[in-house]
């Protein structure tokens, strides 16, 4: 089901061209992974491969972490399924997918980026039997996949501690996924945490349905024992993963600032990400206000002047950002409604937030709401 993969050269010939699939270089490894989602990204089983896969200098495959699998419904609808096929429901933890390597003889710890900080941050949480049964299968030519969770971690759900489950076990070179008992098994001699098995009365269909109202989890994993996978997430957490990865854009976080939006989004945050908007918002109205203030000092100067003399002294003394927030003043427009059109002009791209950045003083760590997908 799964292409053989040793080599990076047997991945470079399907994925040349414009399609969103790229290779990173670093000092020590190789990454061939994804930067953005087209129709014809993962249209084929080898591209579906590309979603961090790692490569020492020389080119020889050093780890596969999960291929690219999709929501329910969006590449097969429910009734298309083979349910009969032996499958487990897992539960879908909400965290980095973190997945061990060797690179110049030591083991390390990445993501599907590479050596990132929530990488290293993981790796600082890795027991002893986590990092045993990681290095075992290293040697057996296997990859363990953990999810890390954490309180610093947090995407949408919360966990009280930081923690490493193993999610599953792919073969390096035909990418097969170890048998979910095997696994457990593997992760009860080593004693490490599995991912839940629920188990299903009734029809499976029949349990997904139900899954989409519920709260406080983000969703499950259907796992067919050929390797197979589906994912579906809750509509509590779908919303809310989609409001955090909106705002990895500084226009999205404008935006709802502008819009007066704020007290509707953040609810649907985590409370640092909720503490960061709301910074961000309380650093923009400052700047509002700043400029407000200025540009009225500057107005009241020029009480009783012509408009010769007004226009002469504003274009000669205020930011040029600014005459035309001045002259609107002139003409009872009010300063305020114009700095904001300045900031609703700005959310229409990167390039116009940084041209008025120091205006208002903003600044926005897009990072901070990137979201690791699985």
């Amino acid at each position: 089901m799964f292409p053989v993969i040793e080599h990076i050269d047997d991945v470079l010939p399907h994925i040349a061209g414009d399609n969103g699939i790229y290779v990173s270089r670093y000092a020590t490894h190789d990454t061939i992974g994804y930067g953005h989602h087209l129709d014809e990204t993962f249209n084929s089983a080898m591209r579906r491969e590309c979603r961090g896969l790692k490569f020492d200098k020389s080119g020889r495959l050093m780890a596969p972490p999960f291929h690219k699998f999709f929501n329910l419904g969006e590449r097969e609808r429910v009734e298309e399924i083979d349910w009969s096929r032996p499958h487990r429901v897992l539960e879908k933890l909400d965290g980095s997918m973190i997945h061990p390597a060797l690179v110049d003889g030591g083991m390390v710890f990445m993501t599907r980026k590479g050596i990132t900080a929530q990488a290293i941050e993981a790796g600082s949480h890795a027991t002893e039997s986590v990092r045993a049964l990681a290095r075992d299968r290293l040697a057996a030519g296997r990859t363990a996949i953990f999810e890390f969770t954490s309180p610093h971690n947090r995407i949408v759900i919360g966990y009280d501690r930081p923690a490493l489950t193993l999610l599953a076990i792919r073969d390096n070179l035909t990418g097969t996924y170890t048998g979910f008992e095997e696994m457990q098994e593997m992760a009860g001699h080593f004693g490490v945490a599995v991912v839940r098995s629920h188990t299903v009365d009734g029809p499976t269909e029949t349990l997904l349905n139900g899954v989409r109202g519920l709260a406080d989890i983000e969703g499950y994993v259907v796992a067919f024992d050929d390797g197979h996978r589906l994912k579906l997430k809750t509509q509590h957490y779908a919303l809310r993963h989609k409001t955090l990865a909106g705002l990895a854009l500084e226009k999205n976080a404008l935006e709802c600032v502008v819009n007066d939006a704020i007290d509707d989004v953040v609810p649907l945050l985590p409370p640092m990400a909720a503490e960061r908007l709301l910074l961000y918002q309380s650093r923009i109205q400052t700047g509002i206000s700043r400029l407000e203030a200025q540009v009225a000092e500057r107005l009241e100067t020029l009480r009783g002047a012509d408009r010769g003399t007004q226009a002469r002294i504003i274009n000669e003394t205020l930011d040029k950002r600014l005459r035309p927030v001045a002259f609107k003043a002139l003409d009872g427009k009010g300063a305020r409604n114009a700095i904001l059109d300045i900031l609703r002009s700005a959310t229409h791209s990167q390039t116009r937030i940084d041209a008025v950045r120091d205006l208002f003083a903003m600044s926005w760590d897009g990072e901070d709401f990137e979201i690791q997908d699985g």
